[in-house]
């Protein structure tokens, strides 16, 4: 074998060796981080049973609506008209299925870091309000669009990565909760003016 080939072979093996020792060093900060902020991969991300919801309040695309727990059903907040339990119960179906794929970043931790997923202006979020007063609240950050993950600010303030799917589960919930809560639709944006054309007299 050639001098030239066997320092490409010393170099390759180097770089193998450094991605190696990368990705190992990743994971272990990681899961430093993971438990300095004392989450659980695998773990529920909203912890609660449902019969300790009164209230759930509902935002997305700049439509809100807010419904509580009224005799055995749900009723629209504010004129009383009923709402389908279902939905509800749905809502709370999905957000209790949320399991943790990673703890990215502990509670109180905004700044900018997570800016770009999605967590500066979430795309839905929900409040629960709870039995015996506090309120938990949950919102949806974008998606990594590689890995099938998304991720979501959990009641507790920690940033947490999810399964897409089961973001899109919650998001459809909302959904379905603020159309049949009676929230308006969704703003429709101005058709865009007709560019002027030059007057050719």
């Amino acid at each position: 074998m050639s001098r030239r080939a066997l320092l490409l072979l010393a170099l390759a093996l180097a770089v193998l060796a450094g991605a190696i020792a990368l990705i190992a060093t990743t994971g272990v900060r990681l899961r430093g981080r993971e438990r300095a902020a004392g989450g659980t991969r695998g773990g529920a991300v909203v912890d609660l049973a449902p019969g300790q919801v009164i209230a759930i309040e509902v935002a997305a695309g700049g439509r809100a609506v807010r419904v509580v727990r009224r005799g055995g059903g749900w009723a629209r907040a504010g004129d009383g008209a009923a709402v389908d339990p279902s939905a509800a119960g749905e809502l709370l179906e999905a957000m209790g299925a949320l399991r943790r794929r990673a703890t990215l970043g502990p509670s109180g931790e905004r700044g900018g870091v997570f800016d770009p997923y999605g967590l500066q202006a979430p795309r839905a979020r929900v409040a629960l309000g709870l039995e015996g007063g506090g309120t938990a609240r949950l919102e949806l950050g974008g998606g990594t669009g590689a890995d099938g993950a998304a991720f979501v600010r959990a009641p507790d303030g920690q940033v947490v990565a999810v399964a897409d799917d089961a973001a899109a589960r919650v998001e459809a919930a909302i959904g379905r909760l603020l159309v049949l809560g009676g929230a308006p639709p969704p703003a429709q944006a101005p058709a865009p003016a007709a560019e002027p054309r030059p007057f050719r007299g």
